[in-house]
């Protein structure tokens, strides 16, 4: 592990009985994922199903490295922190998401557009300050 590499689980998500909508894969954060998977579950009714553990890691890294994972499973993963500022109480506050490679081009615009119109109950808006974006590469079991 590296500075840069960040722990994740990789589960996929699917509606409870009666829905059609297909499953949906996730990354989430290793030290965050028990306290999503409760939210998750509970909050909009989805099972949360094969968990795996992934290491994140940058993709010029990997290219450096590349020799060392030839019998290692890895997929392409877009890392992802915008940052707002919270008007009312003057804060800015990041947020980080990775998405698989092959869902990125759907699922970016999606996920900003869900943070520009954003307003809490008080009428908090927050206001898009900045977008970092980082290709990079999942390693199965590290």
């Amino acid at each position: 592990m590296t500075k840069d590499s960040i722990k994740l689980v990789h589960c996929v998500l699917s509606k409870k009985k009666g829905t059609k909508k297909k499953a949906e894969a996730r990354f989430i954060p290793y030290q965050e994922f028990e306290l999503w998977k409760y939210f998750i579950s509970h909050q909009y009714e989805v099972t949360v199903s094969e968990e795996d553990i992934y290491l994140w890691i940058p993709q010029k890294e990997f290219e450096r490295k590349k020799a060392s994972f030839v019998h290692v499973e890895w997929l392409p993963v877009h890392k992802i922190t915008l940052y707002f500022f919270l008007k009312n109480e003057g804060v800015l506050v990041p947020v980080t998401r990775f998405f698989q490679e092959s869902d990125y081009p759907k699922v970016k615009p999606l996920f900003l557009k869900h943070f520009e119109e954003f307003q809490d109950e008080g009428h908090m808006t927050k206001v898009l300050e900045h977008i970092q974006e980082e290709k990079g590469v999942c390693l199965k079991n590290i």
